[in-house]
């Protein structure tokens, strides 16, 4: 597989920054006790060299719907009114150990009071477009310069409701830095700008933060984008990498670098394992939709195709109309035509999703889509809304 830019690796997610530097020295010491740092960060090596006005000036429908797409907010900085909105004023207790966290606007950031730390340390960029969450992300350096950081322990969620971040629900009853939230290496707070971002400047391991391109941009999914433009420029004959001409497989393991992928998961993997309900593209591979989709020709001898973009479009905002995804089901389940076996116990017209990809509560706030796409003992795994309760995704 082509690579499309130069990277250094595989990348996770979080939220938000700052300064903190009455922890450098013990940080330092926290950091050498950990265990390994994670694989390298997927970031580019250079900044784009062209805007994405660039690519409007011939592909403006897709860069117009973009601006809509969770994709082009996933990382967006706290002087932005949405995002103070959603913690300005408000106050949160923790129900571990009832320290009350209260937060106002402070200049370019939003600060955080607690009851269990002493200081305001601020968050000057909260992580997630707000379709599940926004969360921040304290970061601060070593006395070697290295930038780590910590997920904050409360996020905002749709409803305008702050709760525990999600993953945190188990692990929010510390005190000092503990009390705020989770702490991360070097290489996993580059992972975490290097999925919501466009372009991260890394030097000698500290992130030039003031140098961020937020957002997940067209350089950062289309690597030969620059090229692309440039030949353009000059009259020459150029196209751009796209992820329907790659195999099936290349294109979820490029969607994978930010949405996991399934060998980042050690092994065996279970469909019953609630964790995996959060990483879409580790689950559809599992599927035997996915991985027997070879065996499904289409009436011009070709093989049938899936894969992510079967069902979505990274350009604009998910569709919650669950015929749209039911028709790539009924691509393959053709059985009048000769194609893959319809489903037994129900009808071509009835909503596939149901059954097959429910919806599963991760905690209180949010419900993922099951990606593992099976034939399930049950209507829905446990924990699954019942089927008049589905969301039309």
């Amino acid at each position: 597989m082509k690579s499309p830019m130069p990277i250094r690796g595989m990348a996770i997610y979080s939220g938000a920054l700052v300064l903190l530097a009455g922890v450098v020295g013990w940080t330092s010491g926290w950091l050498a006790e950990r265990s390994p740092e994670v694989s390298a960060p997927v970031v580019l090596s250079h900044p784009p060299r062209h805007s994405q006005q660039r690519c409007a000036e011939c592909h403006q429908e897709v860069v117009e719907a973009f601006r809509d797409a969770p994709h082009s907010g996933t990382l967006t900085r706290a002087t932005a009114q949405e995002v103070r909105a959603c913690f300005d004023g408000k106050t949160f207790m923790n129900p571990d150990n009832d320290s009350v966290l209260s937060y106002h606007v402070d200049s370019d950031r939003i600060a955080v009071s607690s009851s269990g730390y002493p200081g305001r340390p601020g968050f000057e960029w909260i992580f997630g477009s707000g379709t599940h969450a926004r969360t921040p992300l304290l970061t601060f350096h070593t006395a070697n310069g290295r930038t780590i950081s910590a997920e904050h322990l409360v996020s905002w969620y749709p409803g305008d409701q702050l709760g525990i971040t999600l993953g945190m629900e188990n692990g929010t009853s510390g005190r000092g830095i503990h009390g705020l939230g989770g702490l991360k290496s070097t290489a996993e707070t580059i992972n975490c700008f290097g999925c919501h971002a466009t372009f991260v400047p890394v030097q000698d391991d500290r992130i030039l933060l003031d140098q961020i391109i937020p957002n997940v941009g067209c350089r950062r999914c289309h690597g030969d984008a620059d090229q692309h433009v440039d030949d353009m420029d000059r009259g020459l004959s150029s196209g751009i990498e796209r992820y329907s001409e790659m195999t099936p497989e290349e294109s979820v393991d490029r969607c994978g670098e930010c949405h996991r992928r399934a060998t980042e998961m050690g092994s065996p993997l279970s469909p019953e394992d609630g964790l995996l309900v959060r990483f879409a593209s580790v689950g559809l591979v599992q599927s035997p939709c996915f991985q027997q989709q070879r065996e499904v020709k289409n009436p011009d001898g070709t093989f049938q195709r899936f894969d992510c973009i079967s069902c979505h479009d990274p350009h604009r905002q998910a569709s919650r109309d669950w015929k749209h995804h039911a028709a790539a089901c009924l691509r393959c389940h053709d059985q009048a035509n000769g194609r893959s076996v319809d489903c037994p116990v129900a009808d071509r017209r009835d909503n596939c999703l149901e059954c097959h990809m429910p919806q599963v509560p991760s905690n209180d706030y949010l419900s993922f889509t099951d990606h593992w796409i099976r034939v399930r003992s049950s209507a829905a795994p446990k924990g699954a809304r019942p089927a008049n309760e589905q969301r039309n995704e």
